[in-house]
């Protein structure tokens, strides 16, 4: 039987750093027109810089030598859950301390990755980022402190000290909620303001906005900026809530799994690829029961999740070619549109001086 309140906490928990993850390939590849399918490399970079944060910082501030209780070993891991436990201060200010250093770390290395790139047009960007995210990958697989192929374990989850499961998971939720929200927000904000205006007209014609005065590289750059650090927030919030990674963690497929939410919620709605995010996260929570039982009987069960994602995007794009909430076309108020118009009845009016 399934537990009804520990899986709504793990799927809603679940739900909201992979809507993060959505909601800004939304600003970048639906408003913005940034082709990134390196997302998995913002996300992995931004858990990985957690975990660190959260063990060794951790255990250096509290004495420990960090050569002997390393995260990859059971008496670094033991270490760690104690500490978990019995410093509930000092753990959830080092908690939100690796949110914010995942932030700065991950959103300056998305700048300065795009910004040499950003001129040589959607596709170079797009194949560029997808060979960083494997690149990144090796790093972490051929780095002793990093734990290398096993990865690092025994991260403190920050209300671990609660010792109530459900009401530590609830906290945790909470925290992943308010970050969420904070995020779409922001980024509904910038879809409806005249930088988004800015962005669409990069989007959809970059050379017509260069000609206009605009700074695209600047402006995607800055973009690209804000995205990326919201990025590694995910995976730092990821990593403190399953406790542990490992390279494996951040193939190429949760990149595929981030496009087909925006893909099927609309790719350039916010609020479509939070759409997209509940629905297929939903889906790949219950799959994980269902595959003991069906996985093993035809296929591998690590196969099946993935088929079933592309089986539902297909299905979807079938009826809704441009996702279930597409792209709403610009408000014009009345006065605008007023007037526009009495501008072309006096042009009618008035003839055109050059025709003759």
């Amino acid at each position: 039987m399934i537990d009804v309140l520990s899986f709504a906490i793990h799927w809603l928990t679940y739900f909201t750093i992979y809507a993060i993850l959505a909601i800004t390939l939304v600003l970048e590849a639906g408003i913005s027109g940034i082709t990134n399918f390196g997302k998995v490399a913002f996300f992995g970079l931004g858990a990985y810089i957690g975990a660190v944060v959260n063990t060794y910082t951790l255990l250096a501030l509290l004495g420990y030598d960090v050569n002997t209780y390393t995260p990859f070993t059971a008496q670094g891991v033991s270490v760690l859950s104690k500490i978990a436990a019995s410093e509930p201060i000092i753990v959830i200010m080092i908690f939100f301390m690796s949110l914010a250093i995942s932030f700065v770390i991950t959103g300056l290395f998305g700048r300065l990755l795009i910004y040499p790139v950003i001129r040589v047009g959607a596709g170079f960007v797009g194949f560029t980022l997808l060979s960083v995210g494997e690149i990144l990958r090796a790093i972490y697989m051929n780095t002793h402190f990093l734990g290398g192929t096993y990865g690092m374990f025994g991260i403190p989850q920050p209300f671990t000290w609660l010792r109530s499961p459900v009401l530590s998971a609830l906290c945790y939720l909470a925290v992943t909620f308010s970050i969420f929200l904070s995020a779409y927000i922001l980024v509904s904000r910038i879809h409806e303001s005249p930088l988004g205006r800015v962005l669409r007209a990069i989007r959809d014609d970059d050379v017509a906005a260069l000609f206009l005065g605009k700074d695209v590289p600047r402006i995607k750059s800055s973009v690209f900026f804000l995205t990326s650090g919201l990025s590694g927030v995910a995976g730092a919030l990821y990593a403190c809530y399953v406790g542990s990674v490992n390279p494996q963690m951040f193939v190429v497929l949760v990149t595929f799994n981030v496009w087909a939410m925006i893909i099927i919620g609309g790719s350039s709605s916010p609020m479509g690829a939070v759409l997209g995010a509940a629905l297929l996260s939903l889906v790949d929570r219950l799959l994980q029961y269902a595959t003991p039982v069906i996985g093993g009987v035809l296929f591998s069960a690590d196969y099946l999740r993935p088929i079933f994602i592309g089986c539902i995007m297909i299905a979807i794009l079938v009826k809704k070619p441009m996702g279930l909430l597409p792209e709403k076309p610009p408000k014009i108020t009345a006065g605008f549109l007023r007037k526009a118009l009495e501008e072309i009845g006096e042009v009618n009016e008035g003839g055109c001086d050059t025709c003759d």
